[in-house]
């Protein structure tokens, strides 16, 4: 149901909330309407340029969403309510600043898929849809897609912030084909030692027949191959987790002999803030990052045979290494385990070899570098060519712009946005008590 005019809304005027009213009484008892009233501004006059009624908390109950314009805002801005049926009250569980070019209906609200979704216009041919859900008392950021001109193509670029994953296309405007297209999984990368809150990720899951880049023939499912994948740093390391599902697990045992193993990928240049272009000389004309030409380092990790052979790792680099990173080289660790399901590998990474001299991350700004992760699975080692080939992204080695996303989140930040709806309730109690 979207309804971003509010159905016989004329243009330029807005709804009054007595006029609103009449249009909610389908949906909500009256009780429900006073109790959004109460909630909305007072003293001031205001009017309603959009609104929706859907379940964005997953409970099955309507909830409501308005975009409500007050008359004394000397500037361009609307504010966006979202109200949840929390125990029988409409309660506000959130509200959001919105600006807009010229009209306030610019700023559009709907309801679908257990979601609350907010569309906002930057400036002609740019605009994003953010969206939102109610989750066990957490208002959490479900998504964010964007679309913007870039000289004589339009570029969309999507994140969704539950799901770790993401996509970035770029059309010729005038043709609408596609001259580029990555997709992708997004591993958040925090400081060591960091607590995620409920309500954000930060586990990296891949499951998808799509990033299969070999042997989708032989997947059977997510028992047969599929992990999880973390990552944290510090000062002077890069650590990765990945926790691999696999009903069939295969060490090497000689020399020639074929075995599952684990592959993490990156590329660690930064482009213009887009890893994906890089700019031509002085000028804004862009290109399309699809060979690879520094910066690219490869780890391939042997978990060995979890008894007597341990873990082992082969480092490799597509530049030639200056001597302070081929003395990193050696500070590479690896380690691996059995788990009930399949195995775990480990690894260190030094970030001098990988050409930093400390972490590369910027203080309030989450910074992202090119990663994949991908597990080779052999089913049967006297039949290798049954292998399959699971990966974070479409995956082509020589393409950086084939890559995943390593996010790296700066203290201080999480990747996406959560809000406790109690917490303005839990700071009146505290001063109530004289905390």
């Amino acid at each position: 149901m979207l309804n971003i005019c509010g159905g016989e809304l004329r243009a330029q005027t807005g709804l009054t909330f007595e006029q609103m009213q009449e249009k909610l009484k389908p949906f909500f008892a009256d009780e429900l309407i006073d109790d959004v009233k109460e909630q909305l501004p007072k003293g001031t006059q205001y009017r309603i340029w959009g609104w929706d009624v859907g379940d964005f908390s997953g409970d099955g109950v309507p909830d409501l969403v308005l975009s409500v314009r007050q008359a004394n805002d000397k500037g361009k801005t609307v504010q966006v309510y979202l109200f949840a049926d929390i125990d029988g009250y409409l309660t506000r569980v959130g509200k959001f600043a919105y600006t807009f070019l010229e009209l306030p209906i610019e700023v559009g609200v709907f309801i679908k898929e257990n979601g609350c979704f907010v569309l906002q216009k930057y400036q002609d041919f740019e605009w994003s849809i953010t969206g939102y859900r109610l989750d066990n008392g957490s208002l959490t950021v479900l998504d964010s897609f964007k679309t913007e001109r870039v000289k004589s193509m339009t570029h969309e670029a999507y994140y969704n912030f539950q799901g770790l994953s993401g996509y970035e296309r770029y059309r010729d405007t005038k043709t609408n084909d596609e001259l580029f297209f990555a997709d992708f999984l997004c591993v958040p990368c925090y400081p060591r030692g960091s607590y995620v809150y409920k309500g954000f990720s930060a586990e990296t899951q891949s499951n998808q027949a799509k990033f299969i880049t070999k042997g989708a023939y032989y997947w059977t499912g997510k028992e047969d191959l599929s992990y999880t994948v973390r990552s944290v740093y510090n000062e002077q390391y890069l650590y990765f987790l990945v926790r691999v599902t696999d009903d069939n697990v295969i060490s090497q045992t000689r020399l020639d002999s074929v075995y599952d193993n684990v592959e993490i990928w990156l590329d660690m240049s930064v482009s213009a803030g887009n890893r994906f272009v890089r700019k031509k000389g002085k000028t804004d004309n862009v290109s399309f990052r699809t060979r690879a030409e520094s910066n690219i380092f490869a780890f391939a990790i042997n978990p060995g045979n979890f008894a007597d052979r341990k873990a082992s790792v082969k480092t490799s680099a597509l530049d030639d290494l200056s001597d302070a990173q081929r003395a990193a080289v050696q500070q590479v660790k690896v380690a691996s385990s059995l788990w009930d399901k399949g195995y775990v590998v480990k690894i260190r990474i030094p970030f001098q070899l990988l050409g930093y001299t400390g972490v590369p991350v910027e203080s309030g700004k989450i910074t992202e570098y090119g990663c994949t992760v991908i597990v080779r699975d052999i089913d049967n080692e006297f039949r290798p060519e049954e292998e399959t080939l699971l990966a974070t992204s479409k995956f082509e080695n020589a393409n950086p712009g084939s890559y995943g996303a390593l996010m790296f989140v700066p203290n201080g930040l999480v990747y996406g946005e959560a809000r406790n709806i109690y917490v303005e309730q839990v700071g009146e109690r505290l001063k109530e008590i004289g905390l």
